[in-house]
């Protein structure tokens, strides 16, 4: 176990990756680089940017377990939705839940777009944390908005086709209808976890088309096969806590909607499915299957965002913790990122998956960056 006590602060300094500054897109004379320096200083800036967990927890495992127990407490921070279930053109549904109050009275208002990771959703803590932090630091009337995957959040799927981890044609479609009834909206794009890779794969696929002004992305797997085979293997941690909570879910999907799932016309074994044991396993039997692909290494391989990130050219910022228990260090792309003038990754020693609680309070540090950054793109798209 680390004791933050124990090190020098020049332990915990955010290291970033980037390409050289004369490589870097301008507005003006301000490269992108320094305008996140200017605009996140506690993130950026050699002498601010620091991230000391908290002695409390310390490590990776500890704080990603205390962010899961938060998910249950919506009055430490809350957060107010109105639903509205949009409806995709294969008459699937999903989701979404706009953060109140709602800022629709301004056609030019900034919309940022919140993927969740697996399953996620409004409710939990790091999705209600960065909206309550950015509500709380934003005077402009930002509007955030969060776009779930299908067959979640209580809303029953209705085609025998829910989501997989690089499914961009929700998103796609979801933007599409934004951008047509708020054609003058800046548009900004948040994804965690696997939503982080869905986000960055569309920004890719998308190219210099891309709708977005800036996008983040935070705990982001980059490859999900090496991650989801990492997950597979045999350990305490594995068997009783990441890999399992994951599988659990999925494996839930499947049993609150098999129903519509088993009418479709892709053969599937139901009881497999039920008994999967891990989430290469699910995919084999289910999402492989019902998305057309071969197995699972297919469907893992052609979703992962790694492949699409020297085609991103939209300002993006990704956010990775050395000691994520769920999406590892050997998975974080350092040279395709630097290659990439329109990419900046801040790496920290800690953290865990999604969580980055400091001080004896454990408040959440990762809000205030995510929102610093957003704030910041607009200023310079300006």
């Amino acid at each position: 176990m680390v004791y933050t006590a124990l090190f020098p602060k020049w332990w915990f300094r955010v290291q970033l990756t980037h390409a050289p500054s004369e490589k870097q897109p301008q507005r003006g004379s301000t490269t992108l680089l320094e305008q996140i320096k200017t605009t996140c200083p506690t993130l950026a800036d050699p002498e601010k940017a620091f991230y000391i967990p908290s002695w409390i927890m310390p490590n990776g495992d500890m704080q990603t377990i205390y962010l899961y127990t938060q998910h249950f407490k919506p009055a430490g921070c809350p957060v107010k939705f109105e639903r509205e279930i949009f409806v995709f053109a294969d008459g699937g549904k999903a989701a979404v839940d706009w953060a109140l109050p709602r800022r629709d009275a301004n056609p030019h208002s900034p919309l940022i777009i919140l993927i969740p990771g697996i399953a996620g959703c409004s409710f939990d803590y790091y999705s209600r944390s960065f909206i309550k932090c950015f509500q709380q630091q934003q005077a402009y009337g930002h509007q955030v908005v969060v776009l779930h995957s299908r067959g979640v959040n209580g809303v029953e799927l209705t085609t025998p086709i829910a989501f997989h981890g690089g499914m961009t044609e929700d998103l796609r479609e979801f933007v599409q209808h934004i951008a047509r009834t708020r054609p003058s909206a800046p548009l900004v794009g948040v994804g965690f976890s696997l939503g982080a890779n869905i986000l960055t794969k569309y920004v890719g696929e998308e190219g210099d088309q891309c709708r977005f002004v800036a996008a983040a992305s935070v705990c982001n797997p980059f490859d999900i096969d090496v991650t989801v085979n990492s997950m597979c293997e045999p350990s305490l941690k594995n068997r009783y806590l990441y890999a399992a909570a994951l599988t659990k879910s999925l494996v839930q999907v499947f049993t609150d909607n098999e129903q519509v799932i088993m009418a479709g016309d892709v053969q599937l074994d139901r009881k497999a499915i039920a008994a999967s044991r891990n989430i290469n396993e699910f995919n084999e039997e289910y999402t492989a299957k019902i998305f057309g692909f071969g197995s699972a290494k297919d469907l893992n391989t052609s979703g992962s965002c790694v492949r699409y990130l020297s085609k991103i050219k939209t300002p993006m910022l990704f956010i990775n913790a050395l000691d994520d228990p769920m999406c590892y260090r050997h998975t974080i792309p350092f040279a395709e990122i630097e290659a990439n003038p329109y990419l900046v990754l801040a790496c920290t020693r800690h953290g865990g998956h999604l969580a980055y609680f400091e001080g004896t309070g454990l408040s959440p540090w990762l809000p205030k960056q995510i929102s610093q950054f957003i704030q910041g793109m607009l200023d310079w798209q300006e």
